[in-house]
Formats: C-alpha cells, structure tokens, sequence
C-alpha cells in the first residue's frame, strides 16, 4: 500500500487555536506598526527614530520572544515577528529609494550636467506640441537645448 504524501483532515482545536493567535498577532502587529511608520514623518526630529525604531524593533521582539516564549504567546510572537517582517518589507523600498539612483559627482574629464529647474517642462511641451501638428516647421528642440547647456 502507497502512503499518501498528503492527508487532508478536520483541524484540531490546537492548530486552530495556533493559527488564529498567529493571525491575531500578525494583524495587530500590522496595523499599529504601519500607523507608526505612517504617522511618524509628521513627529519632526523623532520621525527616523520611531521609524527606523518600529521597522527594526517590532520584528526583532517577536522573533526572540517567539523564540523563548512557548504556548499560546510564543504562537502571537510568531504573529508579531510575520507581520513586523511584512510591514518592513512593504515600507523598505519607499524608504531607501531617495538614496537608490543617486551618482556621485564626477571629477573626471566628464562632469556631470545638470538640467535647470524648467527645462523637461518645456522640452516635453513641445515634444507634445510637435506630435499634435502646433509648432511651426521651421522651430527645433535644439536651439533651446543649446542655449541651456544640454547640447554642447
């Protein structure tokens, strides 16, 4: 006789218990953790503080409590330590793209350019313009792009 590689069964009430405490966990770690890294930019010299504080900390409390704790709790830890990961996970990228992209100034042969404040509103405009049939023949993207400093 072949075992069965999966069984499918009624749950017992300690699995149900475990996965509804994890949930439990899980959600309430997510809401009050995501309310802070929401709210904290508005907390002035505290904002990376708390952030970084509740990004970091909320997971590393229920990862060790998870660890040492053990019933009912250490099955909410487990919880708080799932949602604190995911709440990190959510929130990394928005926090860490203003640095991401970023180029060092060059002090080589080549510097950098960089574009004044109003030149892609412009360009664009007559990028759009030029698509729609509204600029005149005889005007060029070119002329503006070297009296910028964008053509050399």
């Amino acid at each position: 006789m072949a075992e069965r590689a999966l069984a499918l069964a009624a749950p017992r009430a300690e699995e149900v218990t475990r996965t509804v405490s994890m949930a439990a966990g899980a959600g309430i770690t997510g809401l009050a953790e995501g309310m802070i890294v929401r709210i904290a930019p508005q907390m002035g010299a505290a904002a990376p503080v708390l952030t970084w504080g509740a990004l970091i900390g909320v997971p590393i409390f229920g990862i060790f409590g998870a660890l040492f704790t053990r019933g009912i709790l250490g099955d909410v830890l487990t919880g708080v330590a799932a949602g604190g990961i995911g709440v990190l996970g959510y929130s990394l990228p928005e926090m860490i793209s203003p640095t991401v992209g970023r180029r060092a100034i060059s002090r080589g042969s080549n510097p950098v350019k960089l574009l004044a404040a109003g030149i892609p509103q412009r360009v664009q405009a007559l990028a759009a313009a030029s698509r729609v049939g509204q600029v005149p023949a005889n005007e060029s993207l070119i002329p503006i792009m070297e009296d910028q400093g964008i053509l050399v």
